[in-house]
């Protein structure tokens, strides 16, 4: 019998359908099935980030070791591209000896090697907070870690320094830029504003909000030293700094006192910022969003400050204009 176009068709959609549709109960995983497999993939994650964290502790052993000096860190910078780049294409010796000697001079330079260290070390501290259970044991070698990178700013490449380390050749020789992943965490060791940012003002808002003003005022400093020291003898660049970089950022403080600690500190010190800068570039969109603070801090309807109103003129008298009793 032969079939018609339509037929042909609709019997090819019901066999495609057939074979797209659920299991029959018959084929059906029992509850017993589905739980003996669950188990078995938790067993298997389990082994997986078992060596996921042998994998981190090994690495933070050699990153340490490695940043002690800096043919260390040089000579281990050399292992991770060789492994890296040159071994698994089967290259010899002799063409990664070539390489190596092609891009010495370039490379091994004491900003280079200073930073090739302080990557390795922030490395270390990366993986530690990975694996801390909580980031207060952290955050006092990370503020230390931040302050020492900006007072040796002037040794370092800084423009290395910037980058996050999880993009170095050390992390992707220990596949750490596929597993170190972490939120309220800067991978920019270099980024000293970033560090704060995302990880130290966070916690001491939320776990010590009476010390975030000595924070900020540590934060502040790290700044300008920095600017004092790389532009000594430029008045012009550091008067700049003083009048408008330096209000600004204690104007971010004291928003940040009034919002994360209190209202009446922090509108004391913002409300003296605003008289003592009737100049700076930015004074009146510091006094819309003060106002619009206040209007948005208010707490209940009785707290609310509303402008008075306007109120209307006695009549004059014309007999007695300037009022005269």
């Amino acid at each position: 019998m032969k079939l018609s176009p339509n037929l042909r068709l609709t019997l090819c959609a019901l066999g495609l359908a057939g074979l797209i549709s659920t299991p029959a109960s018959a084929d059906s995983l029992t509850g017993d099935e589905r739980g003996s497999i669950l188990l078995e993939l938790n067993d298997i994650q389990d082994v997986l980030e078992s060596k996921q964290l042998n994998l981190r502790t090994s690495a933070a052993q050699t990153f340490q070791a490695a940043s002690a000096s800096n043919d260390a860190a040089y000579e281990f910078y050399l292992k991770c591209h060789k492994v890296l780049n040159f071994d698994p294409r089967g290259a010899s010796y002799s063409d990664f000896r070539n390489w190596r000697d092609r891009q010495e001079d370039k490379v091994k330079t004491e900003p280079n090697l200073a930073a090739m260290r302080l990557q390795l070390q922030y490395l270390v501290l990366s993986m530690k907070a990975a694996e801390a259970d909580e980031i207060d044991s952290i955050i006092p070698e990370l503020e230390q870690f931040v302050g020492n990178v900006v007072a040796n700013a002037e040794k370092l490449n800084m423009r290395t320094m910037q980058e996050p380390v999880t993009k170095t050749i050390f992390a992707e020789a220990y596949e750490l830029n596929k597993s170190l992943k972490m939120e309220n965490w800067s991978y920019s060791p270099g980024n000293y504003d970033e560090v704060y940012q995302t990880t130290i003002f966070p916690y001491y808002r939320e776990t010590a909000p009476e010390e975030l003003a000595a924070v900020w005022d540590r934060r502040i400093a790290l700044e300008l030293g920095l600017v004092t020291s790389q532009q000594a003898g430029n008045s012009e660049a550091l008067e700049k700094f003083q009048q408008e970089r330096l209000p600004m950022l204690h104007w971010q403080k004291s928003l940040d006192i009034f919002n994360s600690v209190s209202q009446k500190q922090g509108a004391a010190a913002l409300i003296q910022l605003v008289r003592a800068n009737p100049e700076h570039p930015d004074i009146r969109n510091w006094v819309e969003s003060f106002r619009q603070l206040l209007h948005e801090s208010t707490t209940s309807a009785s707290d609310e400050y509303t402008e008075p109103a306007p109120q209307t003129p006695q009549p004059v008298d014309p007999n007695n204009p300037l009022g005269f009793e």
